[in-house]
């Protein structure tokens, strides 16, 4: 068994710590557990919040409710409005946000990576170079430009704001050029031997390889334009996210007298990308570490 355990943690990369490693081991676990405590409290002192009556949080802000409301979740969706917007219609606009811009994105990014890789030309370098300086630039100071780019495209309060997103710059197209740089040009060539053009061999062999990643980057997109109130607020108003519509009515005089359906609103507009991210956080974490390491 001994001789097993050994083979076992040298098959799987693991070595025995010093005594100091597990100090450092031991010390960051205690850090990190803080900073998740910290996060827990918060989730959980919202949920109660959004059980209890009114007037009983705004007397006992910290105490446990006497009667659990339930009924907060229903009325939120009638209480909560932004405009003409209730929770129901953010819900709907957050879902054709999120979905549209994070499609868009990925997919432009996976061939603009595909196609620096492994075209490598001067045009290609120039342009991965443009997207790590694009990245660089401060966004607030790009604010009045883009604004008054898309006000001439016709793009303010309408849902072709999303070809914004057919840009293929950012943080995605560094890990999939990474991705890309890692796969062997081996499956390409033989593909060409068998009569394969470039748009063949990228949908029917590259486009599959790179799935994994694909999804793992798209659930972190997904989260990242779920939770964007900003770009909603400044640039679609008329079509209010959960996002945009919770930091409009947080601003709102009467926000005191709804408390509790406020934080009703929060928990739900959270629990499914915290429900989503649990559910793959493992491929997220395998497949952008592996799409790194490879570049």
């Amino acid at each position: 068994m001994k001789i097993f355990a050994r083979k076992k943690g040298l098959h799987l990369g693991l070595k025995k710590r010093s005594k100091k490693e597990r100090i450092v081991f031991i010390f960051v676990f205690i850090i990190f557990a803080l900073y998740a405590a910290t996060y827990l409290y918060a989730f959980g002192w919202a949920f109660i919040v959004s059980l209890r009556d009114r007037l009983e949080f705004l007397h006992k802000p910290f105490a446990l409710p006497t009667v659990w409301h339930f009924e907060n979740y229903i009325n939120a969706f009638k209480a909560l409005k932004v405009g003409d917007a209730n929770l129901l219609v953010m819900f709907v606009n957050t879902i054709w946000y999120a979905s549209g811009a994070t499609l868009l994105n990925v997919f432009m990014s996976n061939i603009m990576a595909y196609a620096m890789a492994k075209y490598r030309s001067a045009y290609t370098r120039f342009y991965y170079t443009l997207s790590i300086f694009i990245m660089i630039i401060p966004v607030v100071g790009a604010l009045p430009q883009q604004y008054a780019l898309y006000d001439t495209l016709g793009l303010i309060d309408s849902p072709l704001f999303l070809i914004i997103y057919l840009g293929g710059v950012g943080s995605q197209i560094i890990l999939f050029h990474g991705f890309y740089r890692g796969v062997s040009n081996d499956y390409a060539e033989a593909a060409k031997v068998d009569g394969a053009g470039p748009f063949t061999i990228y949908f029917r062999i590259m486009l599959p390889m790179s799935l994994p990643m694909t999804l793992a980057l798209g659930i972190i997109s997904f989260i990242g334009y779920w939770n964007d109130y900003m770009t909603v607020l400044l640039f679609l108003p008329k079509f209010p996210t959960l996002a945009t519509g919770l930091y409009l009515f947080q601003s709102q005089p009467e926000i005191r007298s709804h408390y509790p359906l406020y934080y009703a609103a929060i928990i739900m507009a959270t629990i499914p990308v915290v429900a989503l991210y649990a559910a793959f956080q493992n491929k997220i974490m395998v497949n952008t570490v592996a799409g790194g390491l490879k570049g």
